[in-house]
């Protein structure tokens, strides 16, 4: 039975990333000599150099931090101020990348609120914020506390027997972190780390801002420019390819070590860390928390705080051009945060009935995670050319924007549930053989153990969606707006109260409907026992 949905994810999904090359191809000119002359350009190798280096960095510094930071947290998991710590975390990585670089001008400029209070740019000789610093502090502030989401919630599944086998062994501190966390974090340790390297190599409006100059640019920032303003098909395909080839090299040893594993077993009772009441971890884990979402969580709490400090803005808040602007947004947030929970759990499904044939697995792990390799900037332009004259039609704007916001959300979705689901089910797969029950009678038993992590990822793909730029600014018209379009649009204008206003509208609607969603379901344990 899940042969042929298999083959009908496959076919789907090779549709619908081959179409935007068919109408990218239809523009190329290929000329053997000009794409040898453009491999040797010293100006493109110092490009691909330089993402290669700051997304690796960046994705290396993220886990350094979140490693202890869930440590940290799941140590003190029954206190309720780490739910909502837990919670911020999946939120800070949903917000949309130019509020992130507004806060860190804001906070880390030479006139931000750091510089001002701790005078850090004399103590340290910084003379600028921009360059590889800037870059390399906004793709923490957006990837660490989703890194740490992640790792929280495989600890999260620790069963207590294991702590009191640890205590019966006398195992230190140490021992402990050792010989029992930190295998359940390296499940998806490389695979975490491949999505943010990732993420941070097709970094786009950070870098394009904060990068200060173009020795700072990246092969993404170069693919806007000659794609948009050169219009230099060629070029940009190229570089294309080379992002492509190194993503898809992270990618597959990421989702190669996410392989089916009994390591744990699952349990329901909430448990009291054996070291948790010890005085001396105690405070250097109070410390350590602190710290880290003072940093972590600084720039939400300054664009909260900039939004009610400058109040409620009359003649942008009641126009016809805003709200058309936020029903447009809330609609497609809305529709892709249901298609990428229904697709991301069928797909999960067919990779875990996949198990023992880890050919297919793999194949389908690449296959559906492989349109994070390919350059948003370069998908929306294939679509953008193949839909032609029918792009000034607003139901085509919205089928397709809502389409690729869904292909490129799918994989995280795959991410957060494949773990949890994968152990669910390996632990009462003998229970399913012994009383024989229909797989999909089993998956409807088991869907209570993961319903919350299913809303959680309806939760991140509609607040992602709802702040989202790059993919609306290619269909975007004057009938058809965006928040995040209308404050492009503000900011371009020099309209800047207006601008923040509605930066501030974004960031705190999006945090309500994530907050609300996310705490609503989240719990510190499954949802019922079976």
């Amino acid at each position: 039975m899940y042969n042929k949905y298999l083959i009908l994810t496959l076919s789907l999904f090779c549709l619908i990333i081959i179409l935007p090359f068919i109408g990218i191809f239809s523009k190329l000119n290929f000329d053997f000599y000009s794409l040898l002359v453009f491999i040797n350009n010293t100006y493109i190798l110092k490009i691909i150099y330089f993402t290669f280096y700051q997304a690796f960095f960046s994705a290396v510094l993220s886990c350094l931090i979140a490693i202890p930071f869930a440590l940290a947290l799941n140590r003190h998991k029954n206190l309720k101020i780490i739910r909502y710590l837990v919670s911020i975390c999946g939120f800070s990585f949903v917000i949309p990348s130019i509020l992130i670089v507004y806060a860190v001008i804001k906070l880390f400029g030479i006139n931000g609120f750091y510089n001002n209070y701790f005078n850090f740019y004399e103590l340290f000789g910084i003379n600028s914020i921009y360059g590889l610093k800037a870059i390399l502090i906004a793709h923490i502030l957006l990837n660490a506390p989703f890194a740490t989401r992640l790792f929280f919630q495989n600890l999260d599944n620790i069963p207590n027997k294991y702590y009191e086998i640890s205590s019966s062994l006398n195992l230190t501190f140490f021992g402990n972190i050792i010989k029992l966390e930190i295998p359940i974090i390296k499940q998806n340790l490389f695979s975490v780390f491949s999505i943010i390297f990732s993420l941070c190599f097709l970094s786009f409006a950070i870098v394009m801002v904060l990068g200060g100059s173009p020795l700072n640019s990246t092969i993404e920032v170069a693919i806007y420019q000659f794609a948009l303003f050169e219009l230099n098909f060629n070029k940009a395909i190229f570089l294309s390819f080379i992002q492509i080839f190194i993503c898809l090299i992270f990618i597959f040893i990421g989702f190669n070590k996410m392989k089916g594993s009994k390591y744990f077993e699952i349990n329901n009772t909430i448990y009291t860390h054996p070291y948790k009441n010890y005085k001396f971890i105690k405070l250097i884990d109070y410390i350590l928390i602190s710290i880290l979402s003072l940093f972590l969580f600084s720039p939400i709490v300054f664009i909260i705080l900039n939004f009610f400090y400058n109040g409620f803005i009359e003649n942008i808040l009641f126009t016809s051009e805003f709200f058309n602007a936020l029903f447009n947004s809330l609609v497609i947030s809305i529709i892709t945060g249901l298609i990428v929970s229904i697709l991301g759990l069928l797909i999960t499904i067919l990779l875990i009935e996949n198990y023992k044939n880890i050919i297919i697995q793999q194949s389908l792990f690449l296959l559906t995670s492989s349109i994070l390799v390919i350059s948003p900037v370069i998908f929306s332009l294939g679509y953008f050319i193949i839909l032609g004259e029918y792009r000034y039609n607003n139901f085509f704007n919205f089928f397709v924007i809502i389409l690729i916001n869904s292909v490129f959300l799918i994989p995280f979705s795959i991410l957060i549930l494949f773990n949890n689901l994968k152990n669910i089910y390996l632990t009462y797969e003998d229970f399913q053989k012994t009383f024989r029950i229909k797989s999909s009678d089993y998956y409807l038993i088991i869907f209570s153990l993961i319903k919350n992590n299913l809303l959680y990822v309806f939760a991140f793909s509609s607040v992602i969606t709802f702040g989202d730029f790059t993919i609306i600014s290619f269909f975007k018209n004057q009938n058809f707006e965006t928040l995040p379009s209308l404050l492009y649009k503000l900011i371009s204008a020099y309209r800047f109260n207006e601008a923040s206003f509605v930066a501030g509208f974004i960031l705190v609607l999006s945090l309500i409907i994530y907050f609300f969603i996310d705490n609503i379901v989240y719990k510190l344990k499954p949802a019922k026992i079976i």
